[in-house]
């Protein structure tokens, strides 16, 4: 097996990130609260765009500020990967061990993550924080596994992470 992996927490980005997720929160409101004051007769449907719209954005705010405190408040290692498992301190303080744990490297779009899945039984005793069970909610609209493995606060790439994970269990395909 290999040498352990200790990926410390570097909270400077969270922190600068949260005034950032935070004021998207409340634009996306702003944004709803907008739309519910156009409501009414002869609406041509802008008002109900603009209200849908932003719950989305606030929804997300919520969600990504909640990921943002977690790593900005964290204290010790964000990331550990022993013989004995796998430990996102962002997700869980359980440790997952590597005969629970598939992963693999997404993308998402705009970049690529690292995702995980977790078998039961110890999917079930995971937990996990709030922020990452609703992010996780999102992953599987998109059949892409549940947990995603922040890249904020390691000063790791998702490339760099997926090398150190497989060097423990290789990615499903």
């Amino acid at each position: 097996m290999p040498e352990p992996v200790i990926i410390a927490n570097r909270p400077l980005t969270a922190r600068l990130l949260l005034p950032v997720w935070i004021i998207q929160t409340g634009m996306g409101l702003v944004f709803a609260l907008a739309g519910l004051r156009l409501l009414g007769p002869g609406e041509n449907g802008a008002a109900a765009v603009l209200i849908i719209l932003g719950l989305v954005l606030a929804a997300a705010g919520v969600v990504m500020t909640g990921l943002s405190w977690r790593s900005a408040w964290l204290k010790g290692p964000a990331i550990e990967m022993t013989a004995e498992g796998f430990r996102d301190r962002r997700l869980s303080d359980q440790l997952i061990p590597w005969a629970a744990l598939s992963w693999k490297l997404v993308f998402n779009g705009r970049g690529h993550a690292v995702q995980i899945d977790v078998a039961e039984p110890w999917r079930g005793n995971l937990g996990g924080f709030w922020a990452q069970r609703a992010l996780g909610r999102f992953n599987r609209l998109f059949r892409h596994p549940e947990f995603t493995v922040l890249t904020l606060g390691t000063g790791r790439s998702a490339h760099a992470i997926a090398a150190l994970l497989a060097r423990f269990k290789p990615a499903t395909s």
